[in-house]
């Protein structure tokens, strides 16, 4: 039998290597390229482990409400007041409001102008109320001289005049508007008061130590500034009030011992 052979044209062999290459490439290419699509997904999703539902939170028990803490009452205080310290309004009065309070003190003249009218027209003149005014002179040498004179004033019955005159001609603190040679020439513009006398009075210093003494009984009922108002009676005692404080506050004070048993 005659040999059979497969004759093959070199250029059809070519293309033959070449086909063969190429899908060797191919099939390498596509085992190492990473998914794509919805096997990108799947693939993901199986290497996530299953997630647990979550449990509603219990729903937190309500505050209580805070109760409001009592309200804090005034401290009572005893004070004796001197018996040769004068006042404003009626001897039958039995409640007294003192007032301890620096000449020089700014916030003592803005009382004086601002709320102690009232307090007056309310409580002084209609009888419920009698009015102190006791030196607490702390801020400098010239409170101790304004308050000497204002004994001195008192002397010859001109004590509220004089006190009347000094605030409302008040000076900047410590500024030197309160020397002796200052307060001898207000105390001439004081209807009715001999200066001569007065001016003899302060000179002295005569009572100086008094003006030190009014202050450390001040001190001893807890004045700490001023103004500071004490009001009340020696049987009820004293409320301790500070602070050039608006009429309102004052007032609620001074109606809080009255109403007392």
């Amino acid at each position: 039998m005659a040999e059979e052979t497969l004759t093959v044209k070199k250029s059809t062999l070519q293309w033959l290597v070449v086909a063969v290459v190429v899908l060797v490439i191919g099939f390498g290419i596509g085992r190492f390229t990473a998914p794509t699509g919805n096997a990108v997904q799947n693939q993901a999703q199986a290497q996530q482990p299953a997630i647990q539902p979550s449990q509603p939170s219990q729903p937190s028990a309500p505050s209580q409400p805070t109760q409001p803490s009592a309200p804090t009452q005034p401290s009572k205080v005893s004070l004796t007041i001197p018996s040769y310290a004068p006042y404003q309004g009626q001897a039958s009065a039995g409640l007294n409001i003192v007032e301890f309070a620096d000449y020089q003190c700014p916030f003592c003249e803005r009382y004086y102008s601002q709320t102690e009218p009232q307090v007056t027209a309310d409580y002084v003149t209609t009888g419920k109320a009698k009015y102190y005014f006791l030196d607490f002179a702390f801020l400098g040498p010239d409170s101790t001289t304004l308050g000497d004179g204002a004994w001195c004033a008192n002397d010859q019955g001109k004590y509220w005049e004089y006190h009347d005159y000094v605030y409302q001609h008040q000076g900047q603190e410590n500024s030197g508007w309160a020397t002796a040679d200052n307060v001898k020439q207000m105390a001439g513009n004081i209807t009715g008061l001999d200066v001569a006398k007065f001016s003899t009075c302060l000179d002295a210093k005569t009572y100086e130590s008094r003006v030190g003494t009014l202050t450390q009984l001040g001190q001893g009922v807890g004045v700490t500034g001023t103004p500071s108002f004490l009001i009340g009676s020696d049987a009820k005692g004293y409320t301790l009030v500070v602070g050039a404080q608006p009429y309102a506050t004052i007032k609620a004070a001074i109606d809080q011992q009255l109403s007392a048993a």
